[in-house]
């Protein structure tokens, strides 16, 4: 990852990275908003996440759908329709495939379990489902996600030119 990048989604998460990442999805202002992380941090943490949602715009906009209730009718609707219920199951296998595919090869690394964002029983985390959405088009959640936010819409970047959060920006429903 390009030092700017790397300073950019730090910015964005308000922390520093614990590994080396890659930039997978970006926005209209070609700025990070999905990150692809390893299944073993630096320090050998485990971490089932493939893909990390940076954009503040997104990581804002999918909190309110899930303080609002998304993910328990997401659940419910998993549990009525078997359609929907192949859909998530197929993708979570498939992550979790992909994600242990491209691990590194070390006896001492744990390996994370689960699909998107380390869930087997439940959808967990919309952020993560946008996230892989973004980055791979094959997440159906991820999908419905978008369709209920948008796509990117902000009228200024997050981070200005000399890496700080910008004052201005604001995202617009």
């Amino acid at each position: 990852m390009a030092s700017e990048e790397k300073r950019i989604v730090e910015v964005q998460l308000d922390r520093s990275l614990r590994s080396d990442v890659e930039v997978v999805s970006s926005c209209h202002f070609n700025l990070p908003a999905v990150i692809k992380v390893p299944s073993n941090l630096d320090d050998g943490t485990p971490f089932p996440t493939s893909y990390w949602l940076t954009c503040p715009m997104y990581n804002k906009k999918v909190g309110s759908l899930e303080s609002q209730g998304l993910i328990k009718e997401l659940d419910k609707q998993l549990n009525e329709n078997e359609d929907l219920k192949k859909l998530w199951s197929d993708r979570q296998r498939s992550y979790e495939e992909e994600r242990n595919k491209a691990k590194k090869k070390n006896e001492e690394e744990i390996i994370p379990t689960g699909g998107v964002g380390g869930a087997s029983e439940s959808i967990k985390c919309l952020h993560a489902h946008l996230a892989d959405e973004l980055a791979t088009s094959k997440n159906y959640i991820g999908k419905i996600v978008l369709e209920s936010i948008g796509g990117f819409n902000c009228e200024e970047p997050c981070i200005n030119k000399d890496f700080k959060k910008n004052v201005k920006w604001k995202s617009k429903w």
